[in-house]
């Protein structure tokens, strides 16, 4: 039987400092990637055709003239989150410059639709995420600059994406928040994640391999920790349960956790592990991303799950877990698997995979964009060019749809035209892409991932790493 409970407050004030720092850090290595979640983020307001996210379908865009096209980018300035925290991070260099290196090379062939890029790039202060410095981004995107799409790898205050619904701007959201199909058509035609895949489609691939990789083979049951939003709770009762009750596992509870703020994450996750603990529950599964599982493995509660095997994602930072193990309980990592579907976010070096792979054109190109430019990350690992390729993915999805659409460029015509890019675009970053009518993320494609205890990592020069295991898993 399925029970569930609220993650309650801590009662151990002397881990705050020690939590501030790792939920820093994790923030700095995912860029800004996951931003702070509630319940749910609001409905769009109807635009000045109609009521709901579709109004206005055929409305004249903003930004778009007979010859260019302005398009907006954040880049995430971490400044002092990034100073002295003592953990190992990804470096990903001056990332303005390396959007200015696709927009460059993009108007230099053609254009998109023709139309030159104007590019907009405005500087994110992390320390001041807020959902009013958020929402002052937005009305400068959309009513100062009025852009007719905006490249981010977060901005996911709860106020962000019904504002720029409401403004008929499209969102290329390349940020690790997890969004399933609902989430896409709460906000259509205006939300596309080109590289992020569909987390419906992805949590099931996952739960499939866990399965298939005999994470499961004698579980005991299996403890879940939800973002306390929409997304993980509907996940959770329509996929997750459902799943474990076919393959025989029907002890489960489910621990929501609040992580909109240090504070409530570090509470929550101690009180989920503590709640697990008293269970008696073998496994745990982390749903819907959002630090949950790299603020969880570093507790002291952690270390009172002796036995416990953990699943890991691609939502659930497994570099910040490979490069800082001092910080991790280190039984977390005994047995973790799980399944992966972002190379650059899921492992540092792996031999089955090189980098540039020959066989992603698009990864192929998209480096060598940056590093003719000049402003390639200088380390050269592929997880360094993580933030690059998030804008590289997003400047040329659009050019993708844009390309196939008529001169005409209304959101319903860019919406007709995405829908039909079968597999003519590719992200940069994953295994595969399909898109197809309905789909607003056209990464299909994964991998099974397991931390492997006998590599050799090229960071902190000690053992373990995590790895792919076995070929493409596709997934709808």
């Amino acid at each position: 039987m399925a029970l569930t409970f609220a993650a309650a407050v801590s009662s151990r004030p002397s881990r705050a400092v020690r939590v501030t720092q790792i939920v820093a850090a994790v923030l700095a290595v995912a860029l800004f990637t996951v931003g702070c979640s509630s319940n749910n983020d609001g409905a769009a307001s109807s635009g000045s055709s109609g009521s709901g996210n579709a109004a206005g379908l055929d409305d004249a865009s903003p930004g778009v003239t007979a010859t260019t096209i302005k398009i907006g980018y954040y880049v995430s300035d971490l400044g002092s989150v990034r100073a002295g925290l003592g953990f190992k991070q990804a470096d990903y260099g001056d990332v303005a410059k390396e959007i200015q290196a696709y927009v460059a090379y993009v108007n230099a062939n053609g254009g998109i639709g023709g139309r030159q890029i104007i590019p907009v790039i405005k500087s994110y202060t992390g320390g001041l995420d807020a959902p009013e410095y958020a929402e002052s981004f937005c009305n400068a995107f959309t009513l100062d600059e009025q852009v007719f799409a905006v490249v981010f790898e977060g901005q996911l205050q709860n106020n962000v994406r019904p504002c720029y619904a409401t403004r008929k701007t499209i969102m290329i959201d390349q940020g690790l928040l997890a969004k399933d199909q609902t989430e896409f058509e709460r906000f259509a035609p205006y939300l596309w994640s080109p590289t992020f895949p569909e987390y419906g489609g992805y949590l099931k691939a996952q739960l499939q391999t866990l399965q298939s990789q005999g994470w499961l083979t004698g579980a005991k049951g299996v403890s879940i920790f939800g973002i306390d939003n929409d997304v993980a709770r509907r996940q959770i009762d329509q996929s997750v349960i459902p799943f474990l009750a076919s393959v025989g596992v029907t002890n489960t509870q489910k621990f929501f956790i609040d992580t909109a703020n240090i504070g409530s994450l570090g509470a929550g996750s101690s009180a989920a592990l503590t709640g697990t603990a008293n269970a008696g529950l073998d496994r745990i599964l982390v749903v819907g991303g959002a630090r949950i599982l790299p603020i969880a493995v570093t507790t002291s509660e952690a270390n009172d799950l002796v036995g416990v095997k953990w699943a890991i994602s691609s939502y659930d930072s497994p570099l910040f877990l490979q490069d800082n193990p001092t910080t991790v309980v280190a039984a977390t990592l005994d047995g973790m698997i799980g399944f992966g579907a972002l190379p650059d976010g899921d492992i540092r070096d792996d031999p089955t995979l090189p980098f540039p792979n020959p066989a992603n054109t698009q990864e192929v190109l998209c480096k060598q964009i940056v590093d003719t430019a000049g402003v390639a990350p200088v380390s050269g690992f592929r997880t360094d060019y993580k933030s690059a390729f998030m804008h590289c993915d997003g400047t040329f999805f659009l050019k993708a749809v844009i390309d196939r659409a008529p001169k005409n460029l209304t959101a319903g015509a860019f919406r007709d035209a995405a829908f039909g890019l079968g597999s003519t675009y590719r992200s940069s970053q994953t295994f595969g892409s399909l898109m197809s009518p309905g789909k607003y993320s056209p990464t299909n494609v994964g991998r099974a991932l397991f931390f492997d205890t006998t590599c050799d990592n090229p960071i902190t020069k000690t053992k373990g790493c995590f790895r792919y295991r076995g070929g493409d898993v596709p997934f709808s």
